[in-house]
């Protein structure tokens, strides 16, 4: 297993910015993971997992960053009307996404444009115009923090809005999903929500994706919009001026920078509103485990 100390993490990252990580492990099967993992424990160290880094900004961790971006097996089986998918947590959304148009399946289509991996989709419950990743989960091959793999179903795990029981309960290493066949083409809709993307979200920018959640009723990026914070900018980092919850590097954005962004816009809308927003967005810096 490939192990690099003080790892640059920038380029692992969707938004390009990053401090170093004390150990960035590649491991290839699920044995080198344990492995990854023991040596955190051994050290006493915190183990984050990270896929495509779609949905992480990081600062100095002193910690184990696990890389999962070899796990890519994929299998589909079609029964009837319904399709089943196991794919492992390095898996790319985006070959769900296209699996989905292609077979005309229900639902999943609609997470087109998201750079995640099958685990980050998983662990964090993406999701989009009313589609969320747990909706069709079936079961989870999990490993965790002892080395133990177990199969747990879907009526085992309990999901929330961008939230699950991982990591805490330990890493996702494959998921097992049912899709059902859609009575109407899926095409029309997915280019639908694929053009609105691009029209209204900075797609083609180093951009970590939505930064905060939405509180109940609302709309995050609305609520930053009425108190200015649209394209609100700190040195190289931004709010974009496309869509306001959407944080942007702008070229050699900084953590530090990253932080006073978040806490402005925190500032205004509470402020303005009494809202406080959370972020959905995953911050890691210091000794956190898990970026909490």
């Amino acid at each position: 297993m490939r192990v690099e100390k003080e790892a640059d993490l920038r380029n692992y990252t969707t938004i390009k910015i990053g401090g170093k990580a004390s150990f960035l492990c590649f491991p290839a099967t699920y044995e080198e993971i344990f492995h990854a993992v023991r040596m955190a424990q051994d050290k006493g160290l915190p183990v984050f997992f990270l896929g495509r880094g779609s949905n992480t900004i990081f600062g100095d961790y002193k910690g184990v960053v696990i890389m999962t971006r070899e796990f890519k097996e994929i299998k589909v089986r079609r029964k009837g009307n319904k399709v089943f998918v196991s794919a492992e947590c390095g898996v790319p959304l985006s070959e769900l996404v296209k699996l989905a148009v292609n077979m005309n399946l229900r639902g999943i289509y609609r997470l087109v444009g998201f750079p995640a991996t099958v685990g980050g989709a998983v662990a964090m419950n993406a999701g989009a115009f009313g589609c969320e990743t747990s909706q069709y989960i079936r079961s989870l091959l999990v490993m965790t923090w002892d080395g133990t793999i177990e199969r747990l179903s879907a009526e085992e795990l309990s999901f929330g809005y961008r939230s699950s029981p991982f990591p805490q309960m330990g890493i996702v290493l494959r998921a097992d999903f049912e899709f059902a066949m859609a009575d109407f083409d899926v095409k029309k809709e997915y280019q639908l929500i694929k053009e609105r993307r691009k029209r209204t979200q900075p797609i083609n920018m180093p951009t970590s994706g939505s930064t905060f959640k939405n509180p109940p009723g609302t709309y995050a990026g609305q609520l930053l919009e009425k108190v200015g914070m649209k394209g609100y900018r700190v040195g190289d980092t931004a709010l974009s001026d496309l869509h306001a919850n959407f944080l942007v590097n702008l070229g050699r954005g900084k953590f530090t920078e990253v932080i006073k962004v978040l806490q402005e816009a925190k500032k205004r809308v509470y402020e303005e509103f009494g809202i406080e927003l959370e972020e959905e967005v995953r911050i890691v810096e210091s000794c956190g485990a898990y970026g909490r």
